[in-house]
Protein backbone atom coordinates (compact mmCIF):
# COMPACT_ATOMS: atom_id res chain seq x y z
CA UNK A 1 0.00 0.00 0.00
CA UNK A 2 1.42 3.37 -0.93
CA UNK A 3 0.38 6.66 0.69
CA UNK A 4 -2.77 5.66 2.56
CA UNK A 5 -5.32 8.47 2.76
CA UNK A 6 -5.41 8.16 6.55
CA UNK A 7 -3.66 6.21 9.26
CA UNK A 8 -4.57 2.54 9.39
CA UNK A 9 -5.79 1.25 12.73
CA UNK A 10 -6.46 -2.25 14.12
CA UNK A 11 -10.05 -3.17 13.28
CA UNK A 12 -10.01 -1.40 9.89
CA UNK A 13 -11.15 -3.41 6.88
CA UNK A 14 -8.90 -3.21 3.83
CA UNK A 15 -9.92 -4.27 0.34
CA UNK A 16 -6.99 -5.74 -1.55
CA UNK A 17 -7.56 -6.04 -5.28
CA UNK A 18 -5.77 -8.10 -7.88
CA UNK A 19 -7.30 -8.06 -11.32
CA UNK A 20 -11.00 -8.80 -10.82
CA UNK A 21 -10.50 -10.41 -7.39
CA UNK A 22 -11.11 -8.48 -4.19
CA UNK A 23 -9.99 -9.78 -0.80
CA UNK A 24 -11.28 -8.00 2.29
CA UNK A 25 -9.08 -8.35 5.37
CA UNK A 26 -9.34 -7.10 8.93
CA UNK A 27 -6.27 -5.35 10.31
CA UNK A 28 -5.18 -7.04 13.54
CA UNK A 29 -2.04 -5.05 14.36
CA UNK A 30 -0.18 -2.06 12.92
CA UNK A 31 3.47 -1.11 13.34
CA UNK A 32 4.65 2.18 11.90
CA UNK A 33 8.36 2.57 11.15
CA UNK A 34 9.71 6.08 10.67
CA UNK A 35 12.41 6.01 7.99
CA UNK A 36 14.05 9.24 9.33
CA UNK A 37 14.19 10.74 5.87
CA UNK A 38 13.25 13.98 4.17
CA UNK A 39 10.74 13.90 2.64
CA UNK A 40 9.10 11.79 5.33
CA UNK A 41 9.20 8.04 4.74
CA UNK A 42 6.86 5.94 6.88
CA UNK A 43 6.48 2.18 6.53
CA UNK A 44 3.39 0.38 7.72
CA UNK A 45 3.65 -3.23 8.81
CA UNK A 46 0.25 -4.84 9.29
CA UNK A 47 -0.89 -8.12 10.77
CA UNK A 48 -4.24 -9.37 9.59
CA UNK A 49 -6.87 -11.06 11.71
CA UNK A 50 -7.60 -14.64 10.78
CA UNK A 51 -9.81 -15.64 13.69
CA UNK A 52 -11.80 -18.15 11.64
CA UNK A 53 -8.60 -20.18 11.12
CA UNK A 54 -7.56 -20.32 14.78
CA UNK A 55 -9.57 -23.51 15.22
CA UNK A 56 -7.67 -25.05 12.31
CA UNK A 57 -4.16 -24.19 13.46
CA UNK A 58 -1.73 -26.73 14.83
CA UNK A 59 0.98 -26.28 17.43
CA UNK A 60 3.83 -28.79 17.55
CA UNK A 61 5.84 -29.82 20.60
CA UNK A 62 8.33 -32.51 21.52
CA UNK A 63 6.46 -33.44 24.70
CA UNK A 64 3.18 -35.35 24.94
CA UNK A 65 0.27 -33.17 26.01
CA UNK A 66 -0.92 -33.74 29.59
CA UNK A 67 -4.48 -34.45 28.41
CA UNK A 68 -3.48 -36.81 25.54
CA UNK A 69 -5.11 -40.23 25.61
CA UNK A 70 -2.38 -42.81 25.13
CA UNK A 71 -2.60 -46.59 24.89
CA UNK A 72 -1.92 -48.32 28.17
CA UNK A 73 1.40 -49.75 26.97
CA UNK A 74 2.70 -46.33 25.95
CA UNK A 75 1.74 -44.88 29.34
CA UNK A 76 3.47 -47.65 31.26
CA UNK A 77 6.68 -47.72 29.21
CA UNK A 78 6.82 -44.89 26.65
CA UNK A 79 10.41 -45.59 25.59
CA UNK A 80 10.12 -49.38 25.50
CA UNK A 81 8.55 -50.93 22.43
CA UNK A 82 9.24 -54.21 20.73
CA UNK A 83 10.53 -54.62 17.21
CA UNK A 84 8.04 -54.44 14.37
CA UNK A 85 7.41 -57.65 12.43
CA UNK A 86 8.81 -56.51 9.08
CA UNK A 87 9.71 -60.09 8.05
CA UNK A 88 6.23 -61.54 8.74
CA UNK A 89 4.90 -63.62 5.86
CA UNK A 90 2.13 -66.03 4.94
CA UNK A 91 3.92 -69.29 4.15
CA UNK A 92 0.85 -71.39 3.27
CA UNK A 93 -2.81 -70.75 2.57
CA UNK A 94 -5.48 -73.42 2.45
CA UNK A 95 -9.27 -73.26 2.31
CA UNK A 96 -9.41 -73.45 6.11
CA UNK A 97 -6.29 -71.71 7.48
CA UNK A 98 -3.38 -69.36 6.87
CA UNK A 99 0.02 -70.43 8.14
CA UNK A 100 1.98 -67.36 9.22
CA UNK A 101 5.66 -67.10 10.05
CA UNK A 102 6.24 -64.03 12.23
CA UNK A 103 9.83 -63.73 11.00
CA UNK A 104 11.13 -63.30 14.57
CA UNK A 105 11.40 -65.35 17.73
CA UNK A 106 8.76 -64.55 20.37
CA UNK A 107 9.97 -62.63 23.44
CA UNK A 108 10.26 -64.50 26.75
CA UNK A 109 6.77 -64.94 28.20
CA UNK A 110 5.17 -63.26 25.18
CA UNK A 111 4.22 -64.03 21.62
CA UNK A 112 2.20 -62.71 18.71
CA UNK A 113 -1.30 -61.24 18.84
CA UNK A 114 -3.56 -61.40 15.77
CA UNK A 115 -6.57 -59.06 15.48
CA UNK A 116 -9.17 -58.20 12.84
CA UNK A 117 -8.67 -54.45 13.40
CA UNK A 118 -5.52 -52.40 13.86
CA UNK A 119 -6.26 -51.08 17.32
CA UNK A 120 -7.03 -52.18 20.88
CA UNK A 121 -4.08 -54.54 21.21
CA UNK A 122 -3.75 -55.87 24.73
CA UNK A 123 -5.40 -58.21 27.21
CA UNK A 124 -9.05 -57.60 28.05
CA UNK A 125 -10.02 -56.30 24.59
CA UNK A 126 -11.20 -59.48 22.95
CA UNK A 127 -13.98 -58.36 20.57
CA UNK A 128 -11.72 -58.50 17.51
CA UNK A 129 -9.05 -60.87 18.87
CA UNK A 130 -8.32 -63.82 16.57
CA UNK A 131 -5.56 -65.51 18.56
CA UNK A 132 -2.44 -65.14 20.67
CA UNK A 133 0.42 -67.43 19.75
CA UNK A 134 3.52 -68.12 21.86
CA UNK A 135 5.39 -69.58 18.85
CA UNK A 136 6.90 -68.04 15.71
CA UNK A 137 4.84 -70.04 13.19
CA UNK A 138 1.08 -70.29 13.77
CA UNK A 139 -2.22 -71.02 11.99
CA UNK A 140 -4.99 -68.45 11.59
CA UNK A 141 -8.38 -70.07 10.88
CA UNK A 142 -10.09 -68.82 7.69
CA UNK A 143 -13.63 -67.39 7.95
CA UNK A 144 -14.26 -65.75 4.58
CA UNK A 145 -12.90 -65.16 1.10
CA UNK A 146 -11.71 -61.60 1.80
CA UNK A 147 -9.97 -61.21 5.15
CA UNK A 148 -7.56 -58.87 6.89
CA UNK A 149 -5.51 -59.46 9.99
CA UNK A 150 -3.11 -57.30 11.99
CA UNK A 151 -0.24 -58.82 13.96
CA UNK A 152 1.94 -57.38 16.72
CA UNK A 153 4.53 -58.93 18.99
CA UNK A 154 4.07 -58.63 22.78
CA UNK A 155 6.26 -59.49 25.76
CA UNK A 156 5.59 -61.11 29.14
CA UNK A 157 5.49 -57.91 31.23
CA UNK A 158 2.35 -56.70 33.00
CA UNK A 159 0.87 -54.84 31.18
CA UNK A 160 2.56 -56.26 28.09
CA UNK A 161 4.65 -54.07 25.80
CA UNK A 162 3.82 -54.36 22.09
CA UNK A 163 5.41 -53.60 18.74
CA UNK A 164 4.89 -49.97 17.78
CA UNK A 165 3.30 -50.83 14.42
CA UNK A 166 1.25 -53.77 13.15
CA UNK A 167 2.08 -56.03 10.25
CA UNK A 168 -0.97 -56.51 8.03
CA UNK A 169 -2.14 -59.63 6.22
CA UNK A 170 -4.77 -59.15 3.51
CA UNK A 171 -6.23 -62.14 1.64
CA UNK A 172 -8.71 -62.70 -1.15
CA UNK A 173 -8.80 -66.48 -1.49
CA UNK A 174 -11.71 -68.89 -2.01
CA UNK A 175 -12.75 -70.95 1.02
CA UNK A 176 -14.15 -74.49 1.11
Amino acid sequence: MVNPAADIWPGDVLAITSGDDILKVIVHSVTIDDGHARPELVSYRMGFANHWAEGLDMRLADAVAADAVLPETAQSAPAAVLANLSALQVVNATETALQIDAGAAPPVGGGFEVRRRDWAFGPGTDADLVLRSPVRSFLVPREGQVERYFVRMYDGSNPPVYSRFSSAVFTNLPIG
